[in-house]
């Protein structure tokens, strides 16, 4: 009786580890999975009915659990086929046979559980063992045809192995041995019990022996060996190289680029080679464990740069269990930046080679344009002639849109080179938009337009933004508006949105009633040099960079602009620009003057005692000047060149200095700096007059200590403005 409880405690522990890998592999993905655990689920009942055939206690019985048995060895063998079929990767042929062997099997099985009435595949005997009532079975010549069923599966799956032994490498090999391997040890534990005799059939222990051997190769043995041969492969194939240490600072690996870069030989490499040494002596000197450092390398045809990581390994306890070097070769990431910093130099060379032809050309064009419209005012000022003064205003016209052009160029050029700096300062919107609307009054009155501002009452008196390029954007769109309208006119609407306890969205647009702009080229209108519909506005004069300008100038200042038109209906463009909020009361209604027909010239003031020095090597443009302020009654002297203007301040005491830049021998810093270190005129505010607009003059030459400056063609009000600042009080005399 011991004997059989023993045997059953066997079964029992082998179908509990059964049940366990049966466990496992439901959780497996692939097909080969579900084909295991049906043979394992059929290994589990074959060993149930071992225990029956054990607890057997009359013939009957012992050949019903003997018939279920025998049964359940078909399902192994047939669904182990089938694992073996997939796991080989002959799905095609288990598609083809896995249903006519299917019906064998069932027929076979069905077959085997008629035995107890036809006993045409074994009878059933006792054999006593130690006290104990055993039953055996004596086969009979059908068995062997159940068994050759049987067997002919174990060989087709068998046939497929050594099949794909042969036609497989590598660790691919290595795993079909292992299941053939397998294969073989059912084979052989079955023979060996059947030598044996044994009074109870043991071989259902090998089933559980066998599901464990299965699940070990299939995900944990083959997997890893996979893993290894796979991340050894690939760590030597990277483009990085890879250094491993044990805690010791023993040499573990190093990849194929560590090898190949740095000559390591395996059974000498330690910490005292480089670019280990090299990498720990600098992380040491900048006081640091771990890190990153750059190193070179002199090599034969020239230097390698390399930048190497060294960090700490860890085990999943995040104990150190040793350290690893990573290596990145960065030789050509320095040879592109070389490239690179080449390119940048050239860019900045060309550049200023840019910006000096572009103040070179502003100079040239300005200095004669100067001369033009300085002596085309003095013809507006004083002739009656009305056929010359129509000529003189078609010059002042042209001149103009002449100025236009180059200040649209030189803004343009500041603008790429990302010089266009953005300055603060508190303004009144009121001032700005009513600046604005007389400057295009006249000018839209006189090709018929109206021009309407519509201002928001409860703006904020005192705005803080860059002030002047506001002025220029709102400037570009109104000259755009007037230049491409007809019939109609043009609406600045003014209004803005709370953005903050100290800030607001400052909402300008433009609105007039041209000609539109079809969808498609709305696109283009921000980018420079590009002219929509060029055909029917070849007329209209322009460089095409006004709203490329007006563009970067809002981004600029961190606001947005956009376009609403339709062809035929008009254009409105919308800016929308954060500004900060000076003064928090309502700015009020704007009042704007009615009649803008314009009156004749007038100087601002007079100054019959004050005494100015004009400095210019071109005599046209000290008339010009002489002549813009000769209804101010002032005296003026010229000089043309610096060492006469130099000679003259040793003698005489002037009220102001206008002082050109660019003259030959000594220019006109060369000039100042005499005069301010001796003479009389040492503390003589003195105005930078030049051609040169480029950006940042103006503070340049405030930095070297002129008191103003004014750019070339000489603008006659801003000329008188400047002067009323600088003359001393007592001798001018403002005229209202």
């Amino acid at each position: 009786m011991l004997t059989k409880t023993i045997y059953i405690i066997v079964d029992i522990i082998a179908a509990a580890d059964i049940l366990f890998i049966l466990l496992k592999f439901a959780r497996v993905k692939a097909a080969y999975g579900k084909w295991l655990v049906r043979t394992l689920a059929a290994g589990v009942l074959a060993i149930l009915a071992n225990m029956l055939v054990a607890g057997a206690h009359d013939e009957l019985s012992a050949q019903i659990a003997y018939c279920l048995y025998f049964a359940s060895i078909d399902w192994i063998l047939y669904f182990l086929t089938g694992f073996f079929l997939l796991y080989t990767e002959h799905d095609k042929i288990l598609n083809k046979i896995y249903i006519p062997a299917a019906c064998i099997m069932i027929a076979d099985s069905l077959f085997i559980l008629t035995n107890p009435a036809l006993g045409m595949h074994f009878t059933v005997y006792e054999k006593a063992a130690a006290d104990t009532v055993f039953y055996q079975t004596a086969f009979m010549p059908m068995y062997y045809v159940h068994l050759a069923l049987d067997y002919s599966l174990v060989l087709l799956a068998f046939f497929f192995l050594i099949f794909k032994i042969v036609k497989s490498y590598g660790i691919y090999r290595s795993k079909y041995v292992i299941m053939l391997s397998v294969l073989l040890f059912v084979i052989i534990m079955n023979l060996v019990y059947m030598s044996l005799a044994l009074v109870l059939d043991a071989s259902v222990v090998f089933y559980a022996v066998v599901g464990t051997l299965i699940y070990f190769c299939t995900e944990v043995l083959v997997p890893r060996g996979l893993m290894r041969s796979a991340v050894a492969r690939a760590v030597d194939d990277m483009s990085e190289g890879l250094i491993l240490f044990d805690i010791n600072h023993n040499l573990i690996y190093a990849n194929a680029f560590s090898k190949l870069h740095f000559d390591i030989d395996p059974s000498s490499y330690d910490f005292s080679c480089e670019p280990v040494d090299y990498v720990i002596s600098q992380l040491k000197k900048e006081g640091k464990h771990f890190g990153e450092v750059s190193f070179e390398k002199p090599t034969m045809t020239g230097t390698e740069y390399f930048k190497i990581r060294y960090t700490s390994l860890t085990d999943k306890k995040v104990r150190e269990i040793g350290s690893y070097f990573l290596i990145q070769d960065t030789t050509e990431e320095v040879f592109y930046l070389h490239e690179i910093e080449d390119a940048r130099e050239y860019a900045d060379n060309a550049n200023r080679a840019k910006s000096t032809f572009l103040a070179n050309m502003s100079h040239e064009i300005r200095t004669p344009l100067n001369s033009v419209l300085g002596m085309n005012e003095m013809i507006l000022r004083t002739s009656e002639d009305p056929r010359i003064r129509e000529y003189a205003e078609n010059i002042k016209s042209s001149g103009d849109t002449l100025l236009s052009l180059i200040n649209d160029i030189l803004d343009f050029s500041k603008i790429e080179a990302g010089r266009m700096d953005v300055i603060k300062t508190e303004y009144d919107p009121q001032k700005l938009i009513r600046d604005c609307y007389y400057f295009f009054a006249l000018p839209a009155s006189e090709k018929g337009l109206y021009l309407n501002v519509e201002f928001d009452d409860k703006i904020p008196r005192r705005l803080v933004g860059d002030m002047l390029h506001i002025k220029q954007i709102l400037t570009n769109l109104i000259s755009n508006a007037v230049k491409y309208t007809m019939d109609g006119g043009i609406t600045v609407k003014v209004t803005f949105r709370k953005a903050g306890r100290e800030s607001i969205d400052l909402v300008i647009s433009v609105t007039d009633t041209g000609m539109g702009i079809e969808r498609k080229d709305q696109a283009l209108l921000f980018d420079a040099f590009k002219r929509i519909n060029e055909k029917d506005n070849a007329s209209i004069q322009g460089t095409g960079l006004g709203l490329a300008i007006c563009r970067e100038l809002v981004e600029n200042m961190k606001g947005d602009i956009t376009v609403d038109s339709s062809p035929g209906l008009g254009s409105i463009f919308t800016v929308t620009l954060p500004q900060d909020v000076a003064d928090q009361a309502h700015a009020g209604a704007l009042l704007l003057k009615k009649d803008l027909s314009g009156d004749s010239y007038r100087e601002s003031f007079r100054a019959p005692k004050a005494y100015i020095l004009v400095v210019d090597d071109v005599p046209v443009n000290i008339k010009v000047v002489k002549a813009l302020l000769k209804d101010t009654l002032m005296e003026i002297d010229g000089a043309s060149s610096g060492d006469k203007a130099i000679e003259l301040c040793s003698r005489i005491k002037y009220d102001v200095i206008l002082l050109d830049h660019r003259m030959p021998k000594k220019d006109g810093i060369e000039t100042f700096n005499e005069i301010s270190q001796k003479g009389l005129n040492t503390e003589t505010p003195v105005v930078m007059l030049t051609a040169n607009a480029l950006h940042g003059a103006e503070e340049e030459y405030k930095e070297i200590g002129f008191a103003g400056y004014l750019s070339k063609p000489v603008d006659a009000t801003a000329l008188e403005k400047l002067l009323t600042e600088l003359l001393p009080e007592e001798k001018v005399e403002i005229r209202k």
